[in-house]
């Protein structure tokens, strides 16, 4: 007969990770620590060009620009799958980012849902996510400065996205 009294003890994959976001779309670092089991604080500061458009008097407005960005994340992350060698992990949540657009000021919030392989024989792991959200940009001087297809309009309200790669060194204990 199985003892439901004992609870298996979940553990945290590893307590930190750092690491390198890479192309196609993004460039930069990623910085993830594990404060309980399954919940991490993932950040990341990266450059990336948003594709994108906004609906201003019925007419839509594509556009394209670069910016760098700053993203806060809290995740819950849990096993799909656990090999001798490897760990599927799969992850959900969200968080505030914040950047800088050709003199232009963004902040918005995301969500970020993605998948992490994460090899327990080596000190490395790596992820793709997808991070859907909304964000501003706006100018202290109320005008954006137009240098792509955008309309002028302050702040500008749009779809913010992002497809992350990420390629992390882990850290399992700290001596």
């Amino acid at each position: 007969m199985q003892d439901f009294s004992k609870k298996e003890k979940t553990q945290a994959p590893y307590k930190y990770s750092i690491g390198g976001m890479i192309p196609p779309t993004c460039l930069g670092f990623s910085f993830k620590t594990f404060f309980h089991n399954k919940i991490a604080f993932q950040t990341d500061l990266f450059y990336t060009v948003t594709v994108t458009g906004t609906i201003n008097n019925s007419k839509i407005y594509p556009a394209l620009y670069p910016s760098i960005d700053i993203a806060l994340n809290l995740v819950y992350e849990d096993k799909i799958k656990k090999s001798r060698n490897a760990d599927l992990l799969w992850f959900i949540g969200g968080g505030l980012r914040a950047g800088y657009a050709f003199g232009n000021g963004k902040i918005g919030i995301n969500t970020l849902l993605g998948l992490e392989y994460f090899f327990s024989n080596k000190p490395m792991s790596f992820q793709i996510d997808l991070r859907p959200g909304i964000s501003m940009l706006f100018n202290s001087n109320n005008e954006l400065k137009d240098y792509f297809f955008h309309p002028k309009n302050n702040p500008w309200t749009h779809f913010d996205w992002l497809v992350g790669l990420t390629l992390k060194y882990t850290i399992t204990k700290i001596q």
